[in-house]
């Protein structure tokens, strides 16, 4: 164990795995205080700015690759950072969004803001809006957190509302998001009566069709205040002001933990399993919710005797939607002759799938408000019935298909339905 000692308002940059915990003193992360007694527990992946509230010492105990460096009060990003909080706060703000590229501390900042709001009496609410790299809710989905108890790292909070948007690339959501952050921030205002709500983004920020899915967030949320972190970002949303916007730009850490793809794909399978591995299985009737995002369930039911004589095999279910044909068979594909089909049922096009595609696919049953995430067991086309891996225990009015499978360690692939 080491013993640091760290004079009052020095700061000192603890990178995990580690834990501190306060022998003499106090210190401060991001606006959460320790005392004497308390520990702190740094995660392997983060990184957290300590400041010292007065004289402290503290015990350290640090894993592999952990370190503790002492930093420049001049130079450490966090004291801008609260600088701006506090010219935030003065104003009475509603609501505020926070924008920076992949790793540059916006869930941290975040916090930070949403722990100095407690301290004046705010009613607070976190959405957290990364669909790629969620932390309060499951991957693909928006989720907004009552926020009660001070954090320093969003995996501490849990989702008061989720609302599932189905794909982990923003890029391919960006409406979806838009209305969804809109529909929340409203709903935390009117439902649970909080008078502040912290928007979190993604990091998506690199090219221009992310900078216009950022300023289109901005003009549907209207926040009284917009922190930019990154400098490569400095400059670009200032336009915003003459709206009466405050823009602030701010650094970011000079030395985080940055994600290789491995390991944001590991901290997704992560948040799959706090939300589905000890789910039970229920079994719900297709004639009594709706199927979405799924074209194989928009059509018109065909019969399966008649596509079964065109293929010479079995066929367990058959739908048409405009000029596409599916069907569901143990038939493989390259063994169907597509044209006799598209000539009998005056289509251009067939989608073929084997019993089994569904198994494991990601998705989200929803109650017309909430959604919750569920992985699909199986779907039994005679039976007419869908079993779903779920912790949701009412009856759902929809199922909402994504286009990802899960498998049994819970890590993602990509699939096109075809």
């Amino acid at each position: 164990m080491l013993k640091i000692e760290i004079p009052v308002n020095n700061i000192v940059r603890v990178y995990g795995p580690a834990a501190l915990t306060v022998l003499k003193g106090s210190i401060d992360v991001l606006g959460k205080r320790y005392g004497v007694g308390d520990k702190l527990i740094v995660h392997k992946i983060r990184s957290y700015p300590v400041i010292a509230v007065e004289e402290t010492v503290v015990e350290a105990s640090l894993g592999v690759e952990a370190r503790i460096e002492e930093a420049c009060v001049d130079s450490e990003p966090v004291v801008k950072w609260i600088e701006s909080v506090e010219k935030i706060l003065e104003k009475s703000p509603s609501r505020v969004v926070v924008i920076g590229p992949v790793d540059s501390g916006k869930s941290s900042y975040s916090l930070l803001l949403a722990n100095k709001a407690l301290d004046k009496g705010y009613q607070v609410a976190i959405i957290d809006s990364d669909v790629g790299q969620a932390d309060i809710g499951p991957p693909c989905f928006i989720s907004l957190s009552l926020y009660r108890e001070k954090a320093i790292w969003m995996r501490e909070l849990e989702p008061n509302v989720m609302r599932f948007i189905g794909d982990i690339r923003p890029q391919y959501r960006v409406d979806k998001i838009v209305y969804e952050v809109r529909e929340l921030i409203d709903y935390a205002f009117n439902k649970f009566e909080v008078n502040f709500v912290v928007i979190d983004t993604d990091g998506w920020v690199g090219d221009m069709y992310a900078i216009d899915y950022k300023a289109r967030l901005i003009e549907a949320v209207k926040p009284d205040a917009v922190a930019v972190l990154g400098r490569d970002l400095h400059g670009v949303f200032k336009c915003f002001e003459k709206t009466g916007v405050s823009v602030y730009e701010l650094e970011a850490p000079l030395q985080v933990r940055g994600r290789s793809r491995d390991v944001r794909r590991r901290l997704r399978s992560e948040q799959y399993r706090r939300f589905l591995e000890e789910a039970p299985v229920r079994r719900y009737s297709v004639d009594e919710i709706v199927l979405t995002n799924m074209p194989l369930f928009y059509g018109v039911e065909i019969d399966v005797g008649k596509v079964s004589s065109i293929i010479g095999g079995d066929v367990v279910y058959a739908s048409r939607v405009a000029d596409t044909l599916f069907i569901v068979t143990t038939q493989h594909p390259r063994n169907i002759q597509s044209d006799k089909l598209k000539n009998a049922f005056n289509v251009s096009r067939i989608r073929v799938y084997n019993p089994g595609f569904e198994k494991r696919l990601y998705v989200a049953v929803s109650d017309g408000l909430h959604d919750y995430p569920c992985l699909v067991e199986s779907i039994d086309f005679k039976d007419r019935s869908i079993a779903l891996r779920t912790k949701y225990s009412d009856k759902p009015l929809l199922v909402k298909f994504s286009k990802i499978r899960l498998t049994e360690d819970y890590l993602e692939q990509i699939i096109e339905y075809t």
